[in-house]
């Protein structure tokens, strides 16, 4: 990506649906520019918008985070045959004590029972397993803004979305209809529909469809995301952070973390591990620093693991070559 592109991508991360011309207001550019330069990198690849159903807030699943330790020659492997799994919705392979790390969406304890019981420990090649369920979000993809903007001008184009690109506190629950559910399945796919072609696929009007949207967006039922992978715009070293926080200052943590412009998110979480994220940086210079100001200067650390991604198998339900894993569908990831 050159300048421009960078510039472009960064407002659909802070305004996934924002228009060609708030676009081109943002990247400084013409609007019939903006609009060629969005449809190329849209079709090579380089993003993708997409809607996402919020699992919590609708009710219909829950997430945690695996990683895996395989046996010598047998990470890829295991990590391809994860990613073909419809919950599983980021696979990468890494560095360090595990070979590979997941986030996987379960519905259900018997659900959950079986992926890590059965599903996970029969993986062939597969030596041990460690899982961490989410319980609280400080930061999520959603909300993931490298510094590609100008802040003034992030902060207005972030302003003008309708979902909680923060992430909020689980309510209660949100209730979808037949329509409701057409619609995020074709926003799924392509998040940038305008609402007349949205209304041909959903068998409704552009009317009716816009207000539906809308209403799903404002509840925070459905989340509109830019998937990009950081690399693409200058961030080349990406980690995953595992870390063990007294439990009096998880919080604080938590918060502090999600306020530093590198975190791609940061969860509480069960297990061995009560504090899991991932992070993107532009050098192994900036991850130093990361590690020992961020993450050393955090109250309450007792211990922190950080595993380098060496290939992203998997992001947001789709294989990194671009093919959907059967039966994918945009649940939160």
């Amino acid at each position: 990506m050159d300048d421009l592109d960078r510039r472009i991508v960064g407002a659909l991360l802070a305004n996934p649906r924002a228009t060609n011309s708030q676009i081109s207001d943002a990247a400084f550019t013409s609007e019939a520019t903006a609009s060629r330069r969005v449809a190329r990198l849209i079709r090579e690849g380089s993003v993708r918008v997409i809607g996402v159903l919020d699992g919590e807030a609708t009710g219909r699943s829950r997430s945690m985070f695996v990683r895996l330790r395989c046996r010598p020659g047998d990470g890829n492997r295991s990590a391809q045959r994860l990613a073909a799994w419809p919950e599983c919705g980021s696979v990468k392979l890494v560095t360090g004590s595990v070979d590979c790390i997941a986030e996987i969406n379960y519905t259900s304890n018997d659900h959950l029972l079986a992926i890590t019981l059965e599903q996970l420990p029969s993986l062939d090649g597969v030596l041990a397993v460690w899982s961490n369920q989410v319980v609280r979000r400080f930061a999520t993809p959603h909300s993931w803004l490298p510094e590609l903007l100008p802040e003034e001008i992030a902060a207005q184009l972030r302003s003008q979305r309708l979902d909680p690109w923060q992430d909020p506190l689980p309510g209660q629950s949100v209730r979808l209809d037949a329509l409701d559910e057409r619609i995020a399945d074709a926003l799924a796919v392509d998040g940038r529909l305008g609402w007349q072609q949205l209304g041909e696929l959903c068998d409704a009007s552009p009317v009716t469809v816009r207000r539906h949207t809308e209403s799903m967006l404002a509840s925070g039922a459905l989340r509109m995301r830019a998937v990009v992978e950081p690399e693409g715009v200058g961030l080349p070293v990406n980690a995953f952070i595992s870390l063990s926080v007294n439990p009096t200052q998880l919080g604080r943590a938590g918060e502090m973390l999600a306020q530093h412009p590198s975190m791609l998110m940061i969860a509480a979480t069960t297990g061995d591990r009560n504090l899991c994220g991932e992070v993107a940086l532009g050098s192994d210079a900036a991850l130093y620093e990361f590690i020992s100001a961020t993450i050393g200067g955090l109250p309450g650390l007792q211990h922190a693991d950080v595993a380098v991604a060496l290939r992203s198998v998997k992001r947001a339900g789709r294989f990194r070559d671009g093919a959907e894993a059967p039966g994918t569908r945009a649940v939160r990831s």
